[in-house]
């Protein structure tokens, strides 16, 4: 799904120098977010930090779109996930990408330059976010049992394998989430576009 390609906007460390890169209507986006929103998305990914014009163009995009989100999160008072289920997410990372180890968590951190309470806080939103988008869009989803035969006999690629029985609700989320991320693009470019987007484009040569 490809809002899990996004993280949410993170708050720039105070004692760093900082500059504003661009404004969401009355939002503001400082090059500092721009950076922790690179090193934590490399942090989580297991990469290292790669910091270029175009590296930074696409990810103020990507907070864009998540601040139209949390804007429109916040007028329509979403409620954000539980503290247990951050806390689920942080042991997932922590088993996941670290194999449990707590110390290992806590160089990466410190290599990426990434707090672990900046790192709670993109769980956080990242929970928020895909809540929101599930909520606000999947009821709108109608998939056809055509469709999903369809699917079948012309793109599953485990068909030799696998009945249509077997792999019907496989496929139906599949599709669902395909609709649901044309309708989340959809959604996105059309508030955009009513949206004052303001670049500072020395920030990004």
């Amino acid at each position: 799904m490809r809002i899990l390609a996004l993280l949410p906007i993170l708050a720039a460390d105070p004692v760093t120098l900082d500059r504003l890169a661009l404004s969401v209507g009355n939002e503001i986006i400082t090059e500092q977010q721009i950076l922790l929103h690179i090193r934590t998305a490399a942090l989580l990914n297991g990469e290292p930090p790669r910091i270029t014009p175009a590296i930074k163009r696409q990810a103020a995009q990507k907070l864009i779109e998540l601040t139209l989100i949390r804007t429109e999160m916040s007028n329509n008072r979403y409620p954000l996930p539980s503290p247990a289920q951050v806390e689920q997410a942080f042991r997932a990372v922590l088993a996941q990408r670290f194999g449990g180890r707590a110390e290992a968590l806590r160089e990466a951190c410190t290599q990426y330059r990434v707090g672990e309470a900046e790192l709670r806080d993109s769980l956080l939103w990242q929970l928020a976010t895909l809540s929101f988008i599930d909520f606000r869009f999947r009821p709108a989803i109608q998939i056809t049992e055509q469709e999903i035969r369809d699917f079948y006999q012309q793109d599953y690629p485990d068909r030799l394998t696998r009945t249509l029985d077997q792999a019907r609700s496989e496929i139906l989320e599949l599709l669902t989430q395909q609709r649901i991320d044309n309708l989340l693009d959809r959604w996105l470019n059309q508030t955009e576009s009513t949206t004052r987007v303001r670049w500072i484009e020395g920030v990004f040569q």
